[in-house]
Parts: C-alpha cells; structure tokens; sequence
C-alpha cells in the first residue's frame, strides 16, 4: 500500500523504498512498548532528560557533545537507543537488513513513520527551562482533570462496545485501536448530545462520523489564575 495516511485504517504494509513496513499489532504492543516510547523521545527531549539527571555538573560535557549530534547520530552512537531502534525497525521491515539502508539523509522520515503508524507523539520541549518547568506543572494539573485513560481501558472499551472478543483485539494494529476507541467516543458523545438537544437547543451536535485527528497538538498552559487556584500556589500576584 501506499504511503497514504487515509489508508492506514486498513493495517496493510506500507511500501517504501526499502521495504514494506508493517503495523504493530496489539497483541505485540508489550514487547515493543518501552521500545516505541524512546523512539518517541526527540534530541530536545533526550538532553533534557539527561539535563535532569545533571544534578552535580558530571554529565556537562556529555551534554555539550550530544547538542553537537543528530538524532540520528545519538540514536546510533548510545546503546539503549541503538537497541531499541534496531528492535523496532526490525520488526517493522520483517529483516535485519533494513538497518543498512538506514541512514541520515532517511532517518527522521523512518522514525516518523513509524510513529505515525503506532500513534506516537513527541512531547513539546521548551529550551528555556523556566517555560518547561511551568510547562510540566500545567500538564500535571490538567491530567489531574482529566480522567486517566489506560491501554486498558481502552481495549475493554472496543470490546465492550462491538461486542468483540480480546482475541478479535490482539489482531488489531495500535493504529486500528486507537482510531475504533475514538469513533466509539465520538458515537457516544453524539447520543448523549442528541438526547440532550430534545430539551435544550443551545446543545451543539459534532457529527458520530466526523474526523478523528490522532496527533491533534494540545496546549498544556492554563490560565494562572486558575493554576494557581489549583494547586494552592504561595506566589503573590
């Protein structure tokens, strides 16, 4: 199939000029979870992370050199990422030789992807570390209003709704899972809403059917008032 995004509903292989490029099934998402998560990791995200660990300055000139490489450079040169993308990208092109094709010119299209097809997002890294800090707080509280949705939940929702067995799920793609939780949502949301209409006509009505964006950007800062109300902040306005 060809690389068109309309079409990754179907979970057929995708042909590129390697190679066809699988979709990850469900009932191979826990051998390649913690995988998936550190190709999701982008350069701005690793050198934070390490940036955290830096309490006492040791790793300041690993810092410095990783701010000199490439993604694509880290990803080769520091083993668990290298074990991981190998992992990945072995099981989505079905043979070893894939990595000799792997370069830098094609890297950052691959790794994209891939996440694309598992539904991956990178996470927004700030370089001012003030706006980061404030930007982690701002995600914790709006998780914190949100109610927690797991791996779980979700497949117990397909299930549940269509009247499938976990068996039926296990030959789902994450692409396919995470789009049939959505439209179940969406159809939902759309009942209530139309139930709710026949006695208020202020209830706006999304359509069951309307476009699911998977890779939607969310704005994480609230507004400081209501931060500050939130989480009982000791600063004066």
């Amino acid at each position: 199939m060809m690389d068109i995004p309309e079409f990754y509903i179907l979970g057929l292989p995708i042909e590129t000029e390697i190679g066809e490029c699988q979709f990850i099934k469900v009932k191979d998402y826990p051998d390649y979870f913690n995988d998936l998560q550190i190709i999701s990791l982008s350069k701005d995200h690793l050198i934070y992370k390490y940036g955290q660990l830096n309490k006492n300055g040791k790793l300041d000139e690993f810092i410095a050199e990783l701010n000199k490489l490439t993604l694509f450079e880290i990803a080769t040169n520091l083993p668990e990422l290298q074990q991981s993308y190998y992992r990945v990208l072995v099981k989505v092109f079905n043979t070893e030789e894939v990595l000799k094709h792997i370069h830098q010119d094609n890297f950052d299209n691959f790794r994209k992807l891939i996440m694309t097809m598992n539904c991956l997002k990178e996470e927004e890294i700030n370089p001012n570390p003030e706006i980061q800090r404030a930007l982690e707080r701002s995600r914790r509280v709006k998780a914190q209003e949100k109610e927690k949705l797991t791996f779980a939940d979700m497949c117990s929702s397909v299930v549940g709704f269509n009247g499938l067995t976990y068996q039926d799920i296990n030959e789902f793609t994450i692409y396919q899972l995470y789009m049939t939780y959505y439209r179940i949502a969406h159809i939902k949301n759309y009942d209530t809403t139309t139930l709710f209409k026949t006695v208020s006509n202020d209830v706006k009505i999304d359509s069951w059917s309307k476009h699911i964006n998977l890779f939607e950007e969310e704005n994480h800062f609230i507004d400081y008032k209501k931060f500050k109300k939130q989480t009982g902040s000791v600063f004066e306005e």
